[in-house]
């Protein structure tokens, strides 16, 4: 049955399976943790229906694969899930893998195989040596103690850029690094990253509450990414997703991410046994859909997009005074507190009002986006 709702579904074929221990992780492995990975018949069975379930005007079909660290799956997981595609994917639609690792474990035969089935792969380096190690280590054991990561993550990016793979930079920002917004920027650009994301850490699933993000502070390192990024010159040579969300909004009036659409609900998780959740940032029995299987697809996803927290997030009383919501329609549910207030609400605001005071003067489409990037 197909969905009439255009919807993506992540995969999380190892679970929380990793080789790291991240300080801040809210998807974090568990002590006694046993690794499990996706059934291959489950996989083929659900990649038949994600494929087949899509809406009759999908041109390209999109899986997403996240942990963990998926690549603890194994290259011949990833080939059985590149021929499950090629059997079920029907004639005129494109087929597109995108996967998110700490690239520690990538070498040549990883690389060859990413090149190869043309996978975009998202890298999580949190900045400089110093600010990587601090936070992203290795899962230290009695013989062998936990150290910092980066030296095997810059590895892997080095080895990426080697073998020709598009990739980006996932960085997490916290009160920690609020103040290293420019350091950060200028050493990710100096490794040789074009493409780069900055997420903000919250209280979601199992985060320790030691780490926190602030809105002021969540402001102040986002319009002091925008303000350097103008000042080096890097407009259309390096990619600031933040940014670029921004620009999209106001020149297409199209998000092209959940974060900042009018409503979400359609991004699916697929967890390890085929619970399906309604949000990666809300795997939690509230947003809890069932297991896969039990039910078509295409009614996960009515399911899902029914829910209060997609349908009414830029819908709340602040929201409608803003004068940024072109740009923001709220932020992301997962980062509502008691008050069903977001909390980086502030930091949005400042970081949306810099980006649209310089846009302000240029028509809102194609041709007003040329003349504002040729400014």
């Amino acid at each position: 049955m197909q969905s009439k709702l255009p919807f993506h579904v992540l995969l999380k074929p190892v679970g929380t399976s990793c080789n790291l221990a991240c300080q801040y992780c809210y998807y974090p492995q568990p002590e006694k943790h046993k690794p499990v990975t996706i059934n291959l018949d489950l996989l083929e069975n659900f990649t038949r229906d994600y494929i087949q379930s899509q809406p009759v005007y999908a041109k390209e079909i999109n899986f997403v694969w996240q942990g963990g660290e998926p690549l603890i799956a194994g290259i011949a997981f990833y080939e059985a899930a590149i021929l499950f595609q090629k059997k079920y994917a029907p004639q005129g639609i494109a087929i597109s893998n995108s996967l998110q690792t700490n690239a520690s474990l990538l070498n040549d035969e990883w690389c060859n195989f990413l090149k190869i089935n043309n996978f975009i792969i998202g890298v999580s380096i949190d900045g400089t040596p110093e600010i990587h190690d601090r936070y992203r280590q290795t899962r230290g054991s009695k013989s062998h103690p936990a150290k910092g990561s980066y030296a095997a993550v810059y590895a892997g990016i080095k080895l990426l850029i080697k073998h020709k793979i598009d990739f980006n930079s996932l960085s997490v920002v916290h009160d920690g690094v609020a103040d290293q917004a420019l350091e950060i920027y200028d050493h990710l650009v100096e490794i040789g990253v074009q493409f780069i994301q900055f997420q903000p850490l919250m209280l979601e699933g199992s985060a320790k509450n030691t780490f926190c993000l602030s809105e002021h502070n969540w402001g102040k390192f986002l319009s002091g990414i925008y303000k350097h990024w103008l000042h080096k010159n890097h407009v259309g040579k390096i990619f600031i997703m933040n940014i670029e969300q921004g620009l999209a909004q106001y020149f297409t009036h199209i998000s092209p991410n959940c974060v900042h659409a009018s409503q979400c609900g359609t991004n699916l998780t697929l967890e390890t046994k085929g619970q399906l959740y309604a949000c990666d940032h809300l795997m939690d029995t509230k947003h809890y859909l069932g297991e896969y299987g039990h039910e078509p697809l295409s009614q996960f996803v009515n399911k899902s997009a029914a829910h209060d927290f997609g349908i009414q997030k830029s819908k709340r009383p602040e929201c409608q005074i803003c004068p940024v919501k072109m740009m923001c329609q709220g932020g992301c549910p997962a980062h509502l507190n008691l008050h069903n207030k977001n909390q980086l609400c502030g930091g949005y605001l400042e970081f949306f009002s810099l980006i649209l005071d310089s846009v302000k003067s240029y028509t809102r489409d194609r041709s007003g986006f040329i003349k504002w990037s040729r400014r």
